[in-house]
């Protein structure tokens, strides 16, 4: 048997013989495009959430209302008096779609002036604004030539006479927070959140199992107690993490010119709270498990589909509702957000709440699970006759 061939058979019965790479390459891929096959199920944005503003309140309104009730891209959860109210729900994220119907509306088109109804789109998610702009339009357009036809035969013009008759409903629309549909204002900040994230993780996972590799965890465990060891793990990443957010998003905002609205100063307060969220979840897997790949392996199960799973790009509303669970239970979500209710639409911290709490609650239950599998395994290292379970 040539080299070749022995090198050869050697890695091929390595692939299907060793349980590690044998997942990697075989296991994950499946689980993965599963995952994502699920997560697009639904096949397009639907029930977006919309208001409707009836300033005319008429037969006409009722019907352009009927008429986005009736299309499944739209999910209308009330109607409002005021376009400023409808603005303050769009503006908080209760709604994503206002819907404005002017006054004398149906009496405009009727007299043969110009009429029109502005749509109004959260443009923060270009997936959604896209979707809107088509499907309002499609509706409107759809209304306004059932309202021609209806004058039409009412008055038995069908000549010449039908051009006068013409007007119809205008299409009109209003993008907030991104009205030039730019790309790189949507999706660099979504991409440079998971890439950060990859970072920490991976520095943080392998940081406890490095030493279990090298045999002098044990030691460790002996000499210092959780909080010391647990401070001089994840503070210098925690520093480091902090540092290439800053460098980051500098390099995005300034150096690209990226427009963006609110303050920096918040951008880095929930980017703090996503650190520790990123790395008290790596320290937990890292104490786990027994070695590096292993550690790796796991931090890249949650890493890799987190981005697709945020809801940043892809809605939670078009998803399925266990699939929106698992990408709620993921910190990326939670900093993807609040960058969008930052840099996106110019809002404070106080916007933030949620996003800061549940980021503090993964942080704190994460360090928890992780002092109870240190207390396991130091009191298996001062019994080291006890049976091995953990790590």
């Amino acid at each position: 048997m040539s080299n070749f061939s022995h090198l050869f058979w050697m890695e091929w019965k390595k692939l299907f013989t060793n349980k590690t790479i044998r997942l990697v390459v075989f296991i994950v891929p499946i689980m993965y495009l599963t995952l994502f096959g699920f997560l697009y199920s639904e096949k397009k944005v639907m029930s977006i959430p919309t208001v409707f503003v009836d300033s005319d309140h008429t037969e006409l309104s009722r019907e352009l209302y009927r008429g986005f009730v009736a299309d499944d891209t739209f999910g209308m959860i009330g109607r409002v008096d005021t376009e400023e109210e409808a603005m303050s729900l769009v503006d908080k994220g209760e709604a994503q779609i206002a819907l404005i119907v002017p006054p004398d509306l149906e009496k405009n088109v009727k007299a043969g002036r110009a009429a029109e109804v502005l749509t109004v789109i959260d443009g923060s998610n270009i997936m959604i604004s896209n979707t809107a702009v088509r499907a309002a339009n499609s509706v409107i357009k759809t209304v306004s030539a059932g309202a021609t036809l209806k004058k039409l035969e009412a008055s038995g013009s069908w000549g010449e006479e039908r051009k006068a008759l013409y007007t119809g409903i205008d299409f009109r629309y209003r993008v907030l927070y991104n009205p030039t549909f730019s790309y790189l204002s949507f999706m660099v900040f979504g991409l440079a959140g998971t890439v950060l994230q990859q970072v920490l993780f991976l520095g943080i996972a392998l940081s406890v199992t490095q030493q279990k590799e090298d045999g002098t965890w044990r030691e460790t465990l002996a000499k210092y107690c959780f909080w010391e060891i647990t401070a001089s793990k994840l503070l210098p990443y925690f520093l480091a993490g902090t540092l290439n957010m800053f460098l980051g998003f500098t390099l995005l905002l300034k150096g690209f010119g990226i427009p963006y609205y609110g303050s920096t100063v918040d951008l880095m307060i929930i980017a703090s709270f996503f650190n520790l969220a990123v790395l008290a979840i790596g320290y937990m897997i890292s104490f786990m498990f027994k070695d590096q790949l292993q550690s790796t392996q796991i931090a890249m199960l949650i890493a890799v589909p987190s981005f697709m799973l945020s809801g940043y790009t892809w809605p939670f509303i078009s998803m399925p509702g266990y699939i929106a669970a698992i990408g709620k239970s993921l910190p990326l979500t939670y900093f993807l957000d609040g960058t969008r209710e930052i840099l996106s639409k110019g809002h404070g911290i106080s916007s933030l709440s949620q996003d800061l709490i549940i980021l503090a609650i993964m942080t704190m239950v994460s360090l928890f699970v992780s002092y109870l599998i240190y207390l396991y395994q130091n009191r298996k290292t001062s019994h080291p006759t006890s049976e091995s379970v953990v790590g």
